[in-house]
C-alpha cells in the first residue's frame, strides 16, 4: 500500500489544523479576567490585605507585651496565599498563580521581619 503525495499534504494539512485549533482555545482559556469579575478581584485583594496584615502581627503582639510568634503567621500566610491560589485557579493561568503565591510570601516575609525586628529594637524589654 503505497503512500501519495496526496494523502501526505492532507495528513499535513489536518496536523496544522488541530495545532491551529489547539493554540487558539489556549489563549482562549487564559485570557486576563474581565474588570467586572468583581468575586476574583475581592478574592484577590482581601488575600493580599491579609497577607499584609499577618505580616504586622509582630508590632501588635510587642504592644500587647507579648513576645513575638513566628509559628501561627507562617502558617496563616502559607494557607492564605495557597487558599487565595486555589480560589482564583479558574481565572489565572498556571504560571500567574504561582507568582501569586511567591510574592505574597516574599511580601509578608519582608513585612514581618521589619516589623520583629522594630519590636526587637525599638521596644525595650524591662
Amino acid at each position: 500500500m503505497s503512500v501519495t503525495s496526496r494523502q501526505v499534504f492532507r495528513k499535513s494539512e489536518v496536523s496544522m489544523l488541530v495545532s491551529h485549533q489547539s493554540r487558539r482555545l489556549m489563549a482562549a482559556q487564559h485570557q486576563p479576567p474581565p474588570l467586572s469579575d468583581i468575586s476574583g478581584s475581592l478574592i484577590f485583594s482581601f488575600s493580599w490585605l491579609l497577607v499584609m496584615s499577618i505580616g504586622l502581627m509582630p508590632l501588635v503582639e510587642g504592644a500587647l507585651d507579648r513576645s513575638p510568634s513566628i509559628t501561627m503567621p507562617t502558617t496563616i500566610a502559607f494557607l492564605v496565599a495557597v487558599g487565595s491560589a486555589v480560589l482564583l485557579r479558574r481565572r489565572y493561568s498556571w504560571i500567574g498563580l504561582v507568582l501569586h503565591i511567591f510574592g505574597q510570601i516574599a511580601i509578608w516575609l519582608s513585612l514581618f521581619v521589619m516589623s520583629l525586628a522594630a519590636v526587637l529594637v525599638l521596644i525595650p524589654k524591662g
